[in-house]
């Protein structure tokens, strides 16, 4: 089964659209659709085999009318971005105002904004639905929301993953850069949002064998002989190993149990929750 996902113009999430067939629309094409900010206008990125958790309702191909519209309401919202600021400021509210949308049908105004701390934004709501007379609707989010939404370039010299094709955000750990051969320097690895990025979750799959063989560290048997394992590297299906006599390369196959490939399914589907490091104190508490 196939599934038609967009891109929504305010947050830059990706949905599923319901409701039109695959053959009544083509990748570029502006849609309007329902969603639950109201009616929007998003732009079709093409088709996935993998569902959205995010859906809105397929109400018809944008028109002239509808996209001027939008451009109308984009030069509105930006106004009242400027008027939120200066509310924010004479509240004096702990707050971060970074984006804001009118959609298609002006049935409301959305504020986004981050914060650290929970704030009291009701006195600011009233004001602001003094001046514009619509419904105000304030919505917090968090840092990688943010840069979603906002946009930016990587380390990659790239806009983010979250940008362009992330659907979900997953989260990332220091247990990642471990399992990965990476220096452990979070730092180094650190996206602009501040978290650590995205794209360490891409690879987790090709090191998924590692819960399967022996430490860096330990000893094996291995054709009557002990080895001390000297390092692993998934990607080149490699194991170095260190006899009494002489250093040695082999391939992971050599080591790994005849029908291994069905234990790392099962890895893959619990996401290496057996994993060595999974109890490690080092590694409490870094999810991001």
């Amino acid at each position: 089964m196939s599934y038609i996902k967009a891109k929504f113009q305010d947050n830059n999430k990706i949905f599923q659209v319901e409701g039109v067939w695959e053959r009544e629309v083509s990748k570029g094409d502006m849609l309007v659709v329902q969603s639950e900010k109201g009616e929007e206008v998003a732009k079709v990125l093409g088709i996935s085999k993998e569902p959205s958790p995010i859906r809105a309702l397929f109400l018809r191909k944008a028109k002239e009318e509808d996209l001027r519209r939008m451009e109308e309401n984009e030069k509105k919202a930006q106004e009242a971005l400027e008027v939120c600021k200066r509310k924010i400021r004479e509240h004096g509210l702990e707050m971060k105002l970074i984006k804001t949308y009118i959609p298609l049908d002006r049935s409301k105004i959305f504020f986004y904004y981050t914060s650290d701390h929970r704030v009291d934004f009701r006195n600011l709501v009233k004001d602001l639905a003094r001046v514009f007379k619509k419904r105000i609707e304030m919505r917090q989010v968090g840092v990688r929301d943010a840069v979603q939404m906002m946009g930016w370039v990587g380390a990659c010299g790239e806009q983010p993953c979250c940008i362009r094709f992330q659907e979900e955000f997953h989260s990332v750990s220091l247990r990642d850069i471990e399992e990965q051969n990476l220096p452990l320097s979070p730092q180094k690895f650190t996206g602009p949002c501040g978290r650590l990025m995205c794209c360490l979750v891409f690879e987790r799959d090709n090191y998924l064998i590692k819960s399967l063989l022996p430490e860096v560290g330990s000893e094996l048997c291995l054709e009557g002989k002990t080895y001390k394992v000297l390092s692993l590297d998934p990607l080149l299906w490699k194991i170095t190993l260190l006899s009494e006599e002489a250093k040695r390369e082999i391939s992971l196959e050599e080591i790994l149990p005849k029908g291994y490939e069905k234990a790392l399914q099962h890895c893959r589907n619990c996401g290496g929750c057996c994993s060595r490091f999974a109890d490690n104190e080092a590694f409490a508490g870094v999810e991001q």
